[in-house]
């Protein structure tokens, strides 16, 4: 599982964290409790 954890947070910039290979997209401040979702649970949740 690959998580990207960037202050770049528009779509195009989520689109490429995608194509480069990355599970997953955070926008800094991360939320915490949706990260801790994603590494316990393998996904996001709403």
């Amino acid at each position: 599982m690959l998580i990207a954890l960037t202050g770049w947070g528009q779509q195009q910039d989520k689109n490429d964290a995608a194509q480069a290979g990355f599970d997953f997209h955070f926008t800094k401040p991360v939320d915490l409790k949706r990260l801790l979702i994603v590494l316990t649970d393998g996904k996001v949740l709403g």
